[in-house]
């Protein structure tokens, strides 16, 4: 497309001239290219409408693809790379189209006065708009202060809160503590007490002979005396002490005296002794193992005795073909245990196996001393009936004696012969 010159500069005057128009497109887009237009300063028109036309660049690229996603449009006129004198060519291509270029120019004059009024409407709202913002910002920022205002007298008053709950929890603590002291001496006190009363009456029941009651009332003042276990070196507690370890003593003595009584008279004990016997045994049992033990033997001495001076390795029956007669001698103490003690003594203290057991102790070193005199001259039919009435002897016991055995050590552990 040639024209005149004259006739291309008014129309390159006039395309230049309302170029805003077809740059501006849409209203948000249009007021976007003129602040960026004003801002950049970076339009400018690069060469005349002569030759091969302007070259006009307004924005950056990332400005332009920014403007792109925002407000995408398919117009020529929002092109980055528009060129007016190229657009207008497409518009007139030849000299007849230039006919209407009156009507098209006035065209173009209304659109750019309606959008010259909404523009001037838009920033109208836009100014509205920017004063009703700086006041909502204003009234955010007062209210950000006025809630960290408030945020900052909680933290206070929970600090102080904090401070208060601290210095009530320190006084329930103390009072806890009062209070826990409180109970342990007034329960020390209690026992105390009861020490006192129990020892006093302890006291009457070892001069009476009472042992049935003294037994109970020795086993409360020991558990009483285990609470006190860590208060040594108190007087009164020290004094507690001594006394029941007196009037154990004394019990002790009083019972194994009765005992003693019991081996020197003849035949099976009355039936008022018996009741006394079974009181004292009880004392023992209250004396704890040690006493226990030592009872047993007592009583397991006084049995063997006879026992002892007739099978004696040097006497009549202490040969080897006698043997036979001491099992015999063995079975008829059972027997008689059976009849007339096996009452008198508690079942847990197992006095019939531990008669047993030092039955088998003594003739064991019976046995061993007369094998050793007859080394050399020992008669083997003899000896073989010896070993058969031996292993006869141990069956027999074992057969009596094992489930007895076995109580005794899962009931007793290892509290010696004497306490099973």
């Amino acid at each position: 497309f040639q024209a005149p010159p004259a006739r291309a500069r008014a129309l390159c005057a006039r395309s230049l001239s309302t170029s805003l128009v077809f740059v501006a497109g849409e209203e948000g887009r249009l007021l976007v290219r003129l602040a960026a237009r004003n801002t950049d300063g970076a339009a400018r028109r690069q060469g005349g409408c002569g030759g091969g036309g302007p070259s006009i660049r307004m924005y950056s690229p990332a400005l332009e693809a920014a403007l792109r996603d925002v407000v995408p449009s398919t117009d020529p006129l929002d092109a980055p790379d528009f060129n007016p004198i190229s657009h207008i060519n497409k518009l007139f291509p030849n000299e007849e189209s230039l006919g209407r270029a009156d009507t098209f120019s006035a065209e173009l004059q209304d659109q750019m006065t309606v959008l010259d009024e909404e523009i001037l409407q838009t920033v109208r709202q836009q100014t509205s708009a920017g004063s009703s913002a700086r006041k909502d910002l204003e009234g955010g920022k007062a209210a950000m202060r006025e809630l960290f205002d408030k945020v900052r007298d909680i933290k206070a008053k929970a600090e102080r809160s904090q401070t208060m709950v601290h210095e009530i929890c320190r006084d329930i603590k103390s009072l806890d503590y009062a209070k826990r002291h409180l109970t342990l001496t007034i329960t020390a006190l209690k026992r105390l007490q009861m020490l006192v009363t129990a020892t006093e009456q302890l006291s009457v029941m070892t001069r009476e002979r009472m042992y049935a009651e003294a037994a109970n009332l020795l086993h409360a003042v020991t558990q009483l005396l285990a609470h006190f276990e860590g208060y040594a070196g108190i007087r009164k507690i020290d004094e507690l002490r001594a006394q029941v370890g007196e009037l154990s003593d004394t019990l002790r003595a009083q019972v194994f005296d009765d005992f003693n009584r019991l081996s020197a008279q003849e035949g099976a004990p009355q039936p008022s002794q018996t009741e006394t016997l079974l009181g004292a045994c009880a004392v023992v049992d209250a004396l704890g193992p040690a006493a226990r033990r030592e009872m047993v033997a007592w009583f397991s001495s006084w049995q063997f005795a006879p026992y002892k001076h007739a099978f004696q390795p040097y006497g009549d029956a202490g040969s080897l073909d006698k043997t036979e007669l001491r099992y015999g001698w063995h079975r008829q103490l059972l027997r008689q245990f059976d009849e007339t003690f096996v009452t008198l003594f508690p079942h847990a203290w197992h006095v019939g196996l531990s008669l047993t057991l030092d039955f088998c102790s003594i003739t064991n070193k019976h046995l061993e001393e007369i094998l050793d005199q007859a080394r050399g001259s020992l008669d083997v039919a003899v000896l073989t009936h010896a070993l058969q009435k031996t292993v006869e002897f141990e069956k027999e016991m074992h057969a009596r004696f094992s489930a007895e055995a076995r109580d005794r050590e899962g009931g007793e552990g290892g509290e010696g012969e004497g306490g099973g």
